[in-house]
C-alpha cells in the first residue's frame, strides 16, 4: 500500500529544506560581502551610507577646528594695560607690584608647558623659560622695562621670560640620554649610535653654538659659516649646502615658535598677553641670574585685560592695539602686497 506524504508532511519537508539552504548559504554570504563591497567601492569608487556619514562627521569635525582656531587667532591681541588681582589702581607716581593671582599663574604654566610642543630644529629644543610673579620679582624686572612696560609687569599677573639657548651643543649628554630614553612616532627603538652622532652634528653645525668659551666659539662659528657660504658660491651652487646663521639666530628661531604659540593657547583660555622687547637685556641678567649663554628676545605678560573703551586703544608711544572686544583689531597690510604667488614681487 502506497503512502501519499499529506500537505502537511509537504510543508514541514519544505520549510526543513529552506531552512537548511538558510544556514549554509547566510555565512556563505556574510563571508564574501565585505571582499565584494570593498572591491565595488574600489572598482566604481562607491562609499557606502556609513562610510558617508564617518566621512560628513570628520568634515564637520574639521570645520569647527578651523573655525576655533580661526577665533582664536584673530582674539588674539596685545594687551596694553592689566586688570591687578586685588583691584586696586596703579600709583603713576609711587608704582609698585600687584599681588597674582595663583590660579591665573597656574593656567599661564600649563599654557607654556603646552607651548613646548612646538617644533625645533632636530627637536634641540633650544630655550628655557622663568615665570615671574612674585611681587619682589615684578618689581625688579619692571625696573629694568621701558616706560610703559614696566607697569604691565607690575600690573599682570606673571610675566614669561624667554630664553634662547645660544650654545644648546653643551648640553650634549643631556640631549643624549634624551634621545635614548624615548622613542618616535615611526621607531619604536632609540637611533643608535652613528644616528644619535648624525643628529649632534647636525646640531652644531645649524646652531653655530660651539661648547667652547666665547672667545673661541664666536670666531669658529663665523669661520665655519664663511666656509661654508664660499663653498656655495664658488661651486655655483652645484653642491647644495645650508646657509647657517648665528647662534643668536638659529635659537631665537626657535624661541620665537614657542612664544606664539604660548600666546594662542593663553588666548584660548581667556588670558591677555602683551609681547614686549622694550627692556634692558643686562639688568635682567643680573636680577634673575641669566648666564650668558642665554638670549632674552621676549618677554610676555600675562593676566586679566582691563577692560577700557573703545577709543583709548593706543600705548605710550602712539601704537595702536587691538581691545577686548575683538572689535577692534588692528589693521594688517593688504594681503595683496604681503601673499604673492611662485615668485617675489615689488
Amino acid at each position: 500500500m502506497v503512502h501519499y506524504p499529506t500537505k502537511k508532511m509537504i510543508f514541514h519537508r519544505v520549510a526543513l529544506a529552506i531552512g537548511l539552504h538558510l544556514v549554509l548559504i547566510v555565512p556563505c554570504i556574510s563571508a564574501l560581502y565585505v571582499p565584494i563591497r570593498n572591491y565595488v567601492k574600489l572598482r566604481y569608487g562607491l562609499s557606502s551610507p556609513l562610510m558617508q556619514t564617518k566621512n560628513n562627521s570628520l568634515t564637520s569635525d574639521h570645520v569647527s577646528l578651523s573655525e576655533i582656531f580661526d577665533d582664536v587667532v584673530n582674539s588674539r591681541y596685545a594687551c596694553t594695560r592689566f586688570h591687578r588681582n586685588e583691584g586696586t589702581i596703579s600709583d603713576i607716581h609711587n608704582a609698585t607690584a600687584s599681588i597674582s593671582n595663583p590660579k591665573l599663574v597656574e593656567t599661564a604654566t600649563e599654557c607654556l608647558d603646552l607651548a613646548r610642543r612646538s617644533p625645533s630644529g632636530f627637536n634641540a629644543q633650544p630655550y628655557k623659560f622663568i615665570v615671574v610673579h612674585s611681587k619682589s620679582n615684578k618689581e625688579a624686572v619692571a625696573n629694568f622695562c621701558l616706560g610703559r612696560n614696566a607697569d604691565r609687569v607690575r600690573d599682570s599677573d606673571c610675566t614669561i621670560i624667554f630664553l634662547s639657548d645660544k650654545q644648546s651643543a653643551r648640553s650634549y649628554k643631556r640631549f643624549n640620554n634624551f634621545l635614548d630614553e624615548g622613542v618616535s612616532r615611526t621607531s619604536k627603538s632609540p637611533p643608535g649610535p652613528w644616528a644619535k652622532r648624525k643628529i649632534q652634528l647636525l646640531i652644531l653645525l645649524f646652531s653655530s653654538g660651539w661648547p667652547l668659551p666665547r672667545i673661541l666659539a664666536n670666531p669658529m662659528s663665523f669661520v665655519t659659516r664663511t666656509a661654508v657660504s664660499c663653498v656655495s658660491v664658488l661651486t655655483r651652487r652645484k653642491i647644495l649646502v645650508p646657509s647657517l646663521a648665528s647662534a643668536d639666530t638659529w635659537s631665537t628661531k626657535n624661541t620665537m615658535l614657542v612664544a606664539m604659540t604660548y600666546m594662542l593657547a593663553c588666548t584660548s583660555r581667556g588670558l591677555a598677553t602683551c609681547p614686549m622687547e622694550g627692556f634692558n637685556v643686562g639688568g635682567l641678567r643680573k636680577v634673575l641670574r641669566i648666564p650668558k649663554r642665554y638670549g632674552i628676545p621676549l618677554i610676555v605678560s600675562t593676566g586679566q585685560p582691563f577692560l577700557r573703551k573703545q577709543e583709548e586703544c593706543h600705548d605710550d608711544v602712539g601704537m595702536e592695539h587691538g581691545t577686548v572686544s575683538g572689535r577692534g583689531m588692528t589693521r594688517r597690510y593688504p594681503k595683496e602686497e604681503m601673499i604673492m604667488d611662485d615668485f617675489f614681487k615689488r
